[in-house]
């Protein structure tokens, strides 16, 4: 059986306040007990049999009332107890003084029993019973039949109306006392009840691990910045921090540092800010800083300035000196919209616009954004559908053995032809899929048909020819990249030489360390690594000589302007020259014509491809144009006319 807390809650009120109720009822009953049996025995020592008689009776039903209260059957005992003595007292009333006995005024301090310890039927019964005894005494008063006699003033009388009162005035006592200790109680509860919806209402609109506003607090002040710029007619500024590169800190150093640089940067921004604006943690390392009450937009680059001058000091963390960048994107009402949700999501898209641009950096928000945001929300929409049909296939580029003239494999491209669009360049949508995490699905597609077309070739006896893929950054990030790359090659019984992995020269600085130990375990399977567009990044050699790279591939903005530009020629050279100190092969991208062709000979490249040959074809297309240039093991290929 499942245990409900809830439960537990409301039946330990109930448990208690009933406790309470057994408590005083046994202390009421002792009270009664004592004060009948004193009645009693003076009662017995006067001789009056009649009322010692109904005493008994009384102390009898007392009795039976304090064992069903012990039992825990508290109404049962009131009822006992309260109907006991009314039809004793009423008795006494009868064979005593009727309407003139002091046994009536214990009628009060029945119904209080009756209220406090029964129910309000046991109230009603008990009210109708004693307006009925006054009634038959008036009647039996009235035709002589019981008349209601004052008896002359006696100790007795004295000690019994004493008596009543004492009685009554324990239980007004005990009433009082627990209705203190209830309202103090309750008291008590209220002011707990009060702190908890303070308490909620603080993590309701304050972020728990900073104390910042949340967003759900910054978005309301933002409505509230917005209706006083109305009427000032000044500016508004909606600023979106985030951390650059924040992952790799939490990954380096652990969660529990990350968090620590959250608060320090939320402290660091929040002076930096000051009472004239607001700064609030939106989500993760993002951060909202609203700026109301602005002379003008010119204003907005003078906070921004602040604002990366107050990260430029490096945070310490686990004793190290962490340097932080960010970038921000930003919304100035009322030229870049005037509610709430518009300008958080404009200045969000000029946060990323600032992050595609280099990032350290700020981005003010252009109309354009918002329709790159439609078009790459399109794009995404129909490449998943894309993906689950036929519309993507890979066209393959022939790639061509300088020194022999022989086709030894192919670049594997990415095409999309769209029902309705067309023709989608590569460039179009690749960045979209890296952007909404399709990269995956869409790299594992063109890693299986790679690996199909390669080993098709061969079963047609084309040739041992390799087929290189373009690999992107967020690929490596997956855990089960490595496995992916076996199993398809495995799939296939596709040699793992034939297929070479394109990486770019951004992709070596997102994580060094775990890239370089994908890319050495892949390399000892035998799969080929290559750095594409070679010279257009950071290249920094000292990358060349961590991973298990085999080949450079000059990009081709080089290669089409090396016989124009002097320059282009010696970075072409140059780039050759030092891949073959690295022992490193060499591929040649975008040959157009016989003069690039004739040059990159004499350098000593070894592979190249481009439209001199032909552009990439599809698969039977490719098919047909190895076997027509490539019909025996010498003969050379040669440029298609025209």
């Amino acid at each position: 059986m499942s245990f409900d807390p809830s439960i537990t809650q409301m039946r330990a009120p109930s448990e208690t306040l009933l406790g309470l109720q057994q408590h005083r009822l046994r202390q009421i009953l002792w009270l009664l007990l004592a004060s009948f049996a004193a009645v009693l025995l003076i009662n017995l020592f006067k001789q009056r049999f009649d009322d010692a008689g109904m005493m008994l009776g009384i102390l009898v039903f007392l009795l039976l009332a304090y064992r069903w209260n012990q039992r825990g059957r508290l109404v049962r005992a009131a009822w006992c107890m309260v109907v006991s003595l009314m039809l004793g007292l009423s008795g006494l009333m009868l064979v005593g003084q009727g309407l003139f006995d002091e046994a009536s005024m214990a009628y009060p301090a029945l119904l209080v029993f009756a209220g406090l310890f029964g129910s309000r039927r046991l109230l009603q019964v008990l009210t109708g019973l004693m307006v009925l005894n006054f009634l038959l005494l008036y009647a039996l008063d009235l035709f002589q039949l019981r008349p209601s006699i004052p008896l002359a003033a006696s100790p007795i009388r004295v000690f019994n109306l004493s008596l009543v009162v004492v009685v009554c005035s324990f239980l007004v006592w005990q009433m009082v006392s627990d209705l203190r200790r209830m309202m103090a109680r309750l008291e008590t509860e209220k002011q707990a009840l009060q702190s908890s919806y303070a308490q909620i209402e603080y993590l309701a609109l304050r972020d728990g691990l900073t104390g910042l506003p949340n967003r759900i607090s910054a978005k309301s002040h933002l409505g509230q910045l917005l209706q006083e710029a109305q009427a000032s007619g000044r500016p508004v500024a909606v600023l979106l921090l985030d951390l650059d590169n924040f992952k790799t800190i939490n990954d380096s150093l652990g969660h529990a540092a990350g968090d620590r640089l959250l608060c320090q940067v939320a402290d660091a921004l929040g002076l930096c800010v000051g009472p004239a604006g607001l700064v609030a943690r939106a989500a993760g390392d993002e951060y909202i800083i609203l700026i109301g009450d602005l002379p003008d937009a010119l204003a907005v680059p003078e906070v921004v300035g602040r604002l990366f001058q107050a990260l430029d000091k490096p945070f310490t963390l686990e004793g190290l000196e962490v340097l932080v960048t960010a970038s921000i994107g930003i919304a100035v009402s009322p030229l870049d919209g005037e509610e709430v949700e518009t300008l958080l999501k404009h200045a969000d898209l000029a946060m990323h616009r600032a992050k595609e641009v280099g990032r350290n950096t700020f981005h003010r928000f252009e109309a354009s954004m918002s329709e790159h945001a439609v078009e790459h929300l399109k794009i995404a929409s129909r490449l998943r559908l894309a993906l689950s049909g036929n519309e993507l296939e890979l066209h393959f580029q022939p790639q061509i053995d300088l020194a022999r003239g022989r086709i030894v494999g192919a670049e594997a491209l990415l095409r999309w032809r769209h029902p309705e669009w067309g023709y989608v360049p590569p460039a179009r949508f690749i960045p979209v899929a890296e952007r909404s995490g399709l990269i995956h699905e869409l790299g594992n597609r063109v890693l299986e048909q790679a690996c199909v077309a390669a080993q098709r070739w061969r079963e047609l006896g084309l040739g041992e020819l390799s087929v290189a893929i373009n690999v992107a950054p967020l690929q490596f990030q997956r855990d089960d990249f490595e496995a992916r790359v076996c199993d398809a090659l495995a799939a296939n019984r596709l040699p793992a030489h034939a297929l070479e992995l394109e990486l770019t020269e951004s992709s070596l600085l997102a994580d060094a360390h775990h890239l370089s130990g994908v890319l050495q375990q892949l390399s000892a399977t035998g799969v080929k690594i290559a750095i594409d567009d070679f010279g257009t990044g950071y290249s920094n050699l000292g990358y060349l000589r961590q991973y298990a790279v085999d080949r450079l591939k000059i990009d081709q903005s080089f290669v089409r302007r090396m016989c124009s530009d002097a320059h282009d020629e010696g970075l072409v050279r140059a780039i050759i020259e030092m891949a073959h100190c690295l022992e490193l092969e060499v591929v040649a991208e975008g040959v157009e014509d016989v003069e690039a062709l004739a040059r990159l000979r004499a350098f000593g490249c070894e592979v190249a491809q481009g439209y001199h040959w032909s552009p990439a074809l599809p698969m039977d297309a490719f098919v047909d144009f190895v076997r027509a240039h490539q019909p025996g093991p010498a003969a050379p290929l040669h440029a298609q006319p025209g």
